[in-house]
């Protein structure tokens, strides 16, 4: 069942055939652009909106009834994938994850303390492809991941083929686990999501 929010996301989408930009969304819905952002991701998760590129801008729209009830499982992808991550998160001892789609949209997130997941889910993709771009002109193989430290922990973020995983954990963390888990979380997220 859709939560408050997605309701009336889908509610201002099925009202505009043709779609809607990001912020117009947040505007028909009376929502934030971040809250919009937030539940436009877990909707794309389940194939039941989608967008297309006009410029830069992205234009939301429904995706056709029939695609989307043979795509909706009765427990929700984005459930699926909330409890993964949890499972993630408690068997690495990690301070928080998040799994990011390749557009840079948070799926689901569970992070530490004022991390707004939107925002670090975008910084942290487009990190990512500046590595690649760099791994490129090095000619290096294929990015994999990167590791961000700093005095109080790392960030761990790894390129999963159809999403980002990001970890967080404290630096007596033992980051080969993290390596190691992060891989086996990674094909469980495709996998719901195939």
């Amino acid at each position: 069942m859709p939560s408050h929010y997605e309701t009336k996301i889908l509610q201002a989408l099925g009202e505009h055939a043709d779609g809607l930009t990001t912020m117009n969304v947040a505007e028909k819905a009376d929502i934030s652009k971040t809250t919009a952002l937030k539940y436009l991701a877990t909707l794309r998760a389940e194939r039941r909106i989608d967008y297309i590129e006009v410029g830069p801008a992205k234009l939301w729209r429904l995706t056709p009834l029939e695609k989307a009830e043979k795509k909706h499982a009765s427990t929700s992808r984005t459930q699926k994938i909330e409890s993964a991550l949890k499972e993630f998160k408690e068997s690495v001892g990690l301070e928080g994850s998040a799994v990011v789609d390749n557009d840079g949209l948070t799926i689901s997130a569970d992070l530490p303390g004022d991390v707004e997941p939107e925002k670090m889910g975008g910084l942290i993709s487009r990190l990512l492809q500046i590595s690649t771009e760099s791994a490129s002109m090095a000619r290096m193989d294929s990015l994999k991941g990167i590791i961000i430290e700093g005095e109080k922990g790392r960030i761990v973020a790894r390129n999963g083929g159809n999403v980002l995983l990001i970890a967080f954990c404290g630096l007596d963390t033992p980051l080969g686990t993290i390596k190691l888990e992060i891989e086996d979380f990674a094909d469980r997220i495709n996998e719901i999501l195939a």
